[in-house]
C-alpha cells in the first residue's frame, strides 16, 4: 500500500508537470512490459503486488533514451494471462492515444461472412459527420476521436457499431441482412359516399416506396366506386401502395398451419380463398397477377394469410373516419420441391358493410425457413 501512495504521488507529479513539457513523463512498465500510462486506469490497485520507481540515469541504463524521465515499474497479481494480453495490446505505446480530445486518422478493413472484402462500405462518424468508403479492397481511413461511434453499412447487409477506444486498426466483419421484403400492399377504400379521409401507415420496420408518395399521412378523397383522389399529387389512383422490410421475431416462422398448393392450382386456390375471406373480383384479379408469376417458380408452394388483426404485427393503419369494414390479407409463402401435409389454416368470411377498407400484400419467407421444409 506504501508503494502505491508512492506510484500515485509520483505519477501526479510528472503528469502535472508534463502538461507544459509533454516529453517529461515518465516510461510505464507493467510485468516487463513497456505500456501506456492509461492502463493504470484499467488495473485495479488490489491486483499490484508491487511498485518501484527508477530515476533518470537507472532507466536510461535499462531501456535507453526512452527512460531519460525515469521509469515506474509494477508487478501484478491475480490477473489471468489472457487479461494481461488484451491491457497490453490495448495500452500499448502506439495503440493509446494521449487525449480523449485528440483526432487522429484510424484505418480499417470491411469483410463479409466469408472473409471477402466489401468494396464501397459506407463508414461514417456518428458523432463528428465525417464519413468515407471502404476501396476495392474493403480498406478505409477516417478521423475520429476516442469514444467516437463510427457506423459501417452496405446495401444488403446490416449496418455495425464500434466505438473507438484505440487507435488499432479495425477489422469489421458485416452480416447479410435477412429482412423480410413485404411486397405490394395496396390498399383500396370504398366509402358509402364521396369522403374526405385521412391515413396514417406505422410500418413496424423500414418503408421504402410508396405511391403516391406517402409523407406522414395520406390526404384523400375517395368515391364510392374506389376511386382515390390524392390531395397532395391532385391524381387519381385505384389503390395506395406502399412496400418495405422488416425483420420478424423467429417465433413468426413457426406455422401451426396453412396450405400446401401446387403450382398448377395457384390461380383457383386464391380464387376461392381470396373470395371467402371477403375480397371482390377485382381486388382477388389484381392480387393474382402480381403474386402468380412468382409462385408459379415452385413446384409447391407452402402459404399462410395473416389477416385483419394479425396485421397489426406488419403495420397499423389509422384512418379518419373509421371504416365500418376492414379486410386486411398478408400471406406469407415459399417454395417446396414436395407435397407435405400440414394443418389447413381456417380462414374467416367477413361480409361487407359501409364504408370498406381492403389491404392485400405478401412476403417471400424463404431465407428464414431452413431447408424449406416445415
Amino acid at each position: 500500500m506504501e508503494s502505491l501512495k508512492i506510484l500515485l504521488f509520483y505519477l501526479f507529479t510528472i503528469t502535472t508537470f508534463g502538461q507544459e513539457k509533454p516529453n517529461n513523463e515518465a516510461l510505464i512498465v507493467v510485468n516487463e512490459k513497456i505500456v501506456h500510462k492509461d492502463i493504470l486506469n484499467a488495473i485495479d490497485p488490489k491486483n499490484i503486488e508491487s511498485v518501484n520507481v527508477l530515476k533518470d540515469k537507472e532507466a536510461i541504463a535499462i531501456y535507453g533514451q526512452i527512460g531519460k524521465n525515469g521509469a515506474i515499474l509494477i508487478t501484478t497479481k491475480d490477473i489471468s494471462k489472457r487479461e494481461l494480453k488484451k491491457l497490453y495490446k490495448k495500452y500499448s505505446p502506439e495503440n493509446s492515444i494521449k487525449n480523449e480530445s485528440d483526432v487522429f486518422k484510424i484505418s480499417g478493413t470491411v469483410y463479409d461472412c466469408e472473409k471477402l472484402p466489401i468494396p464501397g462500405a459506407y463508414i461514417k462518424n456518428l458523432n463528428s459527420k465525417a464519413e468515407t468508403q471502404a476501396d476495392f479492397d474493403g480498406k478505409f481511413s477516417i478521423e475520429v476521436k476516442i469514444n467516437d461511434i463510427l457506423e459501417i453499412s452496405f446495401l444488403e447487409f446490416k449496418s455495425h457499431k464500434i466505438k473507438i477506444e484505440n487507435n488499432e486498426n479495425l477489422v469489421v466483419n458485416l452480416k447479410a441482412d435477412q429482412q423480410i421484403m413485404l411486397e405490394k400492399p395496396v390498399i383500396y377504400l370504398y366509402p358509402t359516399e364521396k369522403t374526405a379521409i385521412d391515413i396514417k401507415l406505422d410500418l413496424k420496420g423500414k418503408l421504402l416506396t410508396t405511391f403516391p408518395k406517402y409523407d406522414k399521412n395520406w390526404e384523400v378523397i375517395a368515391e364510392p366506386n374506389g376511386q382515390i383522389f390524392d390531395k397532395k399529387t391532385n391524381r387519381y389512383y385505384g389503390s395506395l401502395f406502399w412496400d418495405g422490410t422488416m425483420d420478424f421475431p423467429e417465433e413468426h416462422y413457426k406455422y401451426d398451419d396453412g396450405f400446401i398448393v401446387p403450382k398448377e392450382k395457384l390461380a383457383d386456390f386464391f380464387i376461392e380463398k381470396l373470395e371467402y375471406i371477403g375480397l371482390n373480383n377485382q381486388e382477388t384479379n389484381e392480387f393474382i397477377q402480381y403474386w402468380l408469376p412468382i409462385l408459379e417458380r415452385n413446384k409447391y408452394n407452402f402459404i399462410h394469410f395473416l389477416i385483419n388483426e394479425e396485421c397489426n404485427e406488419i403495420a397499423t393503419l389509422k384512418v379518419n373516419p373509421k371504416p365500418e369494414t376492414t379486410i386486411r390479407i398478408y400471406m406469407d409463402f415459399y417454395g417446396l420441391e414436395n407435397f407435405t401435409q400440414i394443418n389447413e389454416q381456417q380462414l374467416p368470411k367477413t361480409e361487407r358493410k359501409g364504408f370498406t377498407l381492403v389491404e392485400w400484400g405478401g412476403s417471400d419467407v424463404s431465407s428464414k425457413i431452413k431447408n424449406n421444409e416445415l
